[in-house]
């Protein structure tokens, strides 16, 4: 008889195991968020979390593929923390904490050591694999235009680099000596071009840090007192990114919290398909790989297939509440705005103040 293995092992590795796990009902680094002056959410989903608080059934387990690059990306990880134990630089790995006021928990990937003034100081190191169009930004850049897109510099994913900010708040210079961290590595490793990869240095700084060249150019776009990502890598010049600081973040998180207190869906932050005009524009601003771009033109543009219809990655392929939050036209399902409780609407507004005075998602 014919085994088929293949069929045997995608079962095998896609199934829900048992029994599910349950966990605190806090906010993870890796969905920190941003809203940019047009609206634009940069980041995760606080509806996704507002599912997950309320125990939402996931209606999308991970695929056969997601389930192999989550692993690819575990095996690359233990073989960095293999690499530093072989060179005397490792000191911790899978680090976890919580902060009580901001309901946030996570976990450092990697802790290094090193030596700075005859004292031993320690570094977080975050590892990403990336493929195709994210080796491109994240570890190559486009050294000149091509086909009307501009050159540019490589720089870390947004979510990374958010995610990264927030191990850094939380294992800062005014912590205990035992919690602190100097600044933060993200290595970004390829899984399909032939290149070496990619370090950035990371810590945050704010106008009060900065020397008279790096304040010329960037303090302009910060706010007194706010702490923005300082970020450095070989061969380019270093840049900090001004469109978010870690202060921005909370208070994204403390605007969760009070939806969750309202009982409000906070609105989606992402769409399953793009309009034409939305792929029009960012194709032209890079944000739509070229392969993607020409898929979607030969099928006939939205109207006739809107399975090759771009949109963002989240509500397509990796968000575990996709076809829970979106009809497969892309139509916000109503359903989902209620999960028991009442419809989206705006809650009041909230300061940085009231985010961090605020615990467990109840208002001191």
């Amino acid at each position: 008889m014919e085994v088929k293995l293949l069929n045997i092992v995608k079962n095998e590795i896609t199934r829900d195991r048992k029994p599910a796990a349950r966990r605190n009902p806090t906010f993870y680094p890796s969905s920190a968020s941003a809203e940019m002056p047009d609206g634009t959410i940069l980041g995760g989903c606080q509806r996704a979390d507002w599912y997950r608080i309320h125990n939402v059934k996931p209606s999308n387990g991970a695929e056969f593929y997601m389930h192999f690059i989550w692993h690819l990306g575990r095996a690359v990880e233990s073989k960095v923390i293999d690499a530093m134990k072989c060179a005397g630089v490792y000191e911790n790995d899978g680090v976890k904490f919580f902060d009580r006021e901001l309901n946030v928990s996570g976990e450092l990937d990697i802790v290094g050591r090193y030596r700075k003034d005859g004292k031993v100081r320690y570094y977080g190191v975050e590892v990403k694999s990336v493929y195709g169009i994210g080796c491109t930004y994240t570890i190559t850049g486009r050294k000149r235009a091509w086909k009307g897109q501009a050159a540019f510099d490589p720089f870390p994913k947004e979510s990374n680099l958010m995610q990264t900010m927030v191990y850094l708040d939380q294992f800062g210079s005014d912590m205990e000596e035992r919690y602190q961290l100097d600044y933060f590595k993200l290595l970004y490793l390829p899984r399909d071009k032939p290149n070496d990869g990619r370090e950035y240095n990371v810590c945050l700084v704010t106008k009060d840090d900065l020397g008279s060249a790096m304040l010329l150019k960037y303090g302009p776009e910060m706010t007194d007192g706010e702490h923005y990502a300082y970020v450095s890598t070989a061969d380019f010049s270093d840049k900090i990114e001004t469109r978010f600081s870690i202060e921005d973040l909370y208070r994204r998180w403390g605007l969760l919290k009070r939806y969750i207190e309202e009982d409000i869906a906070p609105p989606r932050a992402h769409k399953k398909f793009f309009s034409e005009k939305e792929i029009n524009q960012k194709r032209e601003d890079g944000k739509i790989g070229k392969t993607a771009f020409e898929k979607w033109e030969k099928a006939g543009k939205p109207k006739s297939s809107l399975e090759k219809t771009p949109g963002h990655y989240m509500c397509q392929s990796y968000c575990d509440y996709r076809s829970f939050c979106y009809t497969k036209t892309g139509q916000p399902r109503k359903e989902a705005d209620q999960v028991g409780l009442v419809q989206v609407s705006e809650p009041k507004e909230i300061s940085y103040g009231e985010a961090k005075n605020t615990e467990e998602g109840h208002t001191a």
